[in-house]
């Protein structure tokens, strides 16, 4: 292979012929084959000793001459049918989101796992309600174990499909997405010499295996690029996880350990994205959407945890992420391109939660405040329709004066009842009642004051990506 000197145009790493076949009856083309007629030599014989071919020899070769006058006969494009140029994949990216006075987004929780038809058939109407309600941006992800195969960091041909089908969903709607990398990792991602005492089932431990976390990683880029530029590497992972979680010898334990893992992390898919911009993708690395219910500088707002919950409040773990200093060099200034958190805080403390996290950020952050989106948010305490309304109209005062770039309204709908959260956020219920009315009317009023055109993609980028 190594006469083969072109890099691959294709994703799939496949290579196009770097020379023709030399066709004595097709010189225009350059398309062809030579058939030389020529003596063979044979070890143990003598060089240039003829022999002569047998018949079944002889058929074999007929059979092998015919199939490479045929496959030189067709066009390089032919043999390459089934994949997709980079650059035309390139140029199907829409442009980057967060721009202009587009602010409001929302997020989708419609149940994957089947894969079929019908899954596809439920979020697209998941996604109809959203775009129903003026907005034109969504939220939307799949975990790791769903997307791979037995090993743990090949991408599953069927779940691929079904993941484009779900883009191309949202995309041919004129929706812009969020791409959130999920977790749980399988069992598989835990199997390398570095790894403690390793999960048996899929988990939400961070101390998978590099190899196989990048492997995964790129692959899963290959698919996602051409939908969006915006990226979200997993969700919440500053909360529930279990004390004994091996640390590592991290001094401050799992904690610590947990905060250094995930710069550790952050840096790693930096350099995953940098290899795939240079193929001319725009990359938006995002942090993990930070949970965001606590915070200890205001001890009677908000929800404090039991002791026996474990919990990184928001605010520590922005300072973690910039080495608790003002260095462009930490992972927070020198990998992340956005901040991404979730509040949930009533009306009465939301404005004021937020802007103290926005403080906290801005102390580790040298050169002017970092991009701000809110991926889940909703009323923390009052869950009825005038308290989600409440929140919203406090979240709008955030988003009009510019501190917040994005915001992602938790949730449309449930469709996965089994999470426990009934119908506690939803603007309208499983089986697509509309339950919030009051705030359902005033997310249509915000919307409508924006152009459709700065809300929604047109032209090029509603085609499907194949």
């Amino acid at each position: 292979m190594q006469n083969v000197t072109l890099e691959s145009p294709y994703i799939d790493g496949s290579k196009e012929l770097n020379s023709t076949c030399d066709n004595p009856h097709d010189s225009e083309s350059g398309m062809g084959v030579s058939i030389l007629a020529r003596e063979v030599d044979v070890g143990g014989l003598n060089p240039g000793t003829s022999i002569f071919y047998s018949r079944e020899m002889k058929l074999k070769l007929l059979a092998l001459f015919a199939f490479l006058t045929i496959l030189c006969g067709q066009p390089l494009s032919a043999l390459a049918q089934t994949t997709t140029p980079i650059a035309q994949l390139v140029a199907l990216q829409p442009p980057v989101n967060g721009t202009g006075a587009d602010r409001f987004a929302m997020d989708v929780n419609c149940n994957l796992w089947s894969a079929d038809q019908t899954a596809l058939s439920e979020c697209s109407k998941d996604l109809d309600l959203i775009t129903g309600l003026g907005v034109g941006t969504v939220r939307l992800g799949v975990s790791w174990d769903f997307m791979v195969l037995a090993d743990g960091s090949t991408l599953d041909p069927n779940k691929v499909a079904f993941l484009k089908s779900l883009l191309n969903a949202a995309r041919t709607r004129g929706m812009k997405i969020l791409f959130q990398v999920g977790m749980y990792a399988p069992a598989s991602a835990y199997k390398c010499a570095a790894t403690q005492s390793p999960p048996s089932g899929s988990s939400p431990r961070l101390d998978f295996c590099d190899a196989a976390f990048s492997k995964y990683m790129s692959s899963l880029m290959d698919v996602v690029l051409p939908f969006t530029a915006d990226i979200e590497l997993f969700n919440e992972v500053n909360w529930g996880f279990s004390a004994s979680n091996p640390s590592y010898g991290n001094a401050k334990g799992i904690t610590g350990y947990m905060l250094a893992r995930e710069k550790t992390l952050y840096t790693n898919t930096r350099k995953i994205l940098n290899t795939k911009a240079q193929s001319g993708y725009r990359t938006v690395l995002h942090t993990q959407g930070i949970s965001y219910f606590y915070n200890s500088a205001y001890p009677n707002n908000g929800w404090k945890p039991p002791a026996s919950s474990m919990l990184i409040q928001a605010t520590d773990d922005i300072k973690a992420i910039g080495n608790n200093t003002a260095s462009a060099a930490s992972p927070l200034n020198a990998s992340v391109d956005v901040v991404d958190i979730h509040p949930y805080f009533n009306s009465s403390e939301y404005v004021m939660l937020v802007q103290a996290f926005i403080d906290t950020m801005s102390s580790v952050v040298p050169n002017g405040p970092k991009k701000l989106w809110l991926t889940e948010t909703n009323n923390g305490t009052d869950g009825t329709d005038a308290g989600q309304l409440a929140a919203f109209n406090q979240l709008k005062v955030l988003m009009n004066n510019g501190s917040v770039q994005k915001a992602f309204w938790y949730v449309v709908r449930n469709g996965d009842p089994s999470n426990g959260e009934g119908d506690g956020y939803s603007i309208y219920d499983t089986n697509r009642n509309l339950i919030r009315p009051q705030l359902a009317a005033a997310i249509q009023a915000y919307s409508a004051t924006i152009p459709r055109s700065q809300r929604f993609l047109s032209g090029s980028y509603l085609a499907p990506v194949k």
